[in-house]
């Protein structure tokens, strides 16, 4: 049994395989740990993201969930092809808040969309945070993915966006990127450097690219 708290310590993860390959595709910098566990039981689909994060971004409040996009944070793409006309996101942030939405090939996001099923909580550690959720079986199929048993494999994304704060003291410039959706906050925007389990080979970060996915596979 897992109780959904932002700790995945009981028993059951320590028999989960772990997803360490995780690096800065767009830089030269070593890449600071990030672990990856997922299980699955009747019921749901649990997963759940270690992080070392010296330096964590966060905002104290949200002014909707979009503000997730200025934060430290994991993520998750479920595809249901793999020239993703048609696939699911959730990232969240070390505190368990969410930016879920309904996305296409290339870029066209349905923000309104929401993750029926999808429960997370999140916890700051002393050496970064740990996130920690679950999505029932029956939400997973309502979105048209084939029934999950032993053997099935879906199209899937593991990223992180790993943020810091700009302490050179430098003028604050806010400036219209691909990933801020034009969104602007009081004070310095934090230094971006994205992390996948996939290099992409995009020139610029990107993860939203089929290029960016592998396969998340059903085992017993």
């Amino acid at each position: 049994m897992i109780e959904l708290d932002g700790r995945a310590d009981e028993h059951a993860w320590s028999q989960a395989a772990i997803q360490t390959h995780f690096d800065f595709p767009w830089g030269k910098s070593p890449a600071p740990v990030t672990e990856f566990r997922a299980l699955w039981d009747d019921d749901y689909f649990y997963f759940t993201f270690r992080v070392q994060d010296t330096d964590i971004f966060v905002l104290n409040r949200f002014r909707d969930e979009q503000d997730a996009v200025f934060e430290d944070r994991v993520e998750i793409y479920l595809s249901r092809d793999e020239q993703m006309k048609d696939y699911y996101c959730f990232e969240v942030d070390p505190h368990g808040r969410v930016l879920d939405y309904r996305a296409s090939f290339y870029r066209h996001f349905d923000s309104k969309w929401q993750f029926e099923g999808l429960e997370t909580r999140g916890t700051i550690r002393a050496d970064g945070y740990e996130v920690e959720g679950r999505v029932s079986l029956m939400s997973i199929a309502a979105l048209g993915f084939p029934p999950l048993r032993p053997g099935t494999k879906i199209r899937c994304g593991l990223y992180r966006a790993e943020f810091s704060h700009d302490r050179s003291g430098r003028t604050v410039v806010q400036c219209e990127s691909l990933h801020n959706l034009g969104r602007q906050i009081e004070g310095p925007p934090p230094l971006e450097e994205w992390m996948s389990w996939v290099d992409p080979k995009t020139k610029q970060p990107d993860f939203h690219v089929p290029t960016s996915l592998g396969w998340l596979e059903f085992v017993k």
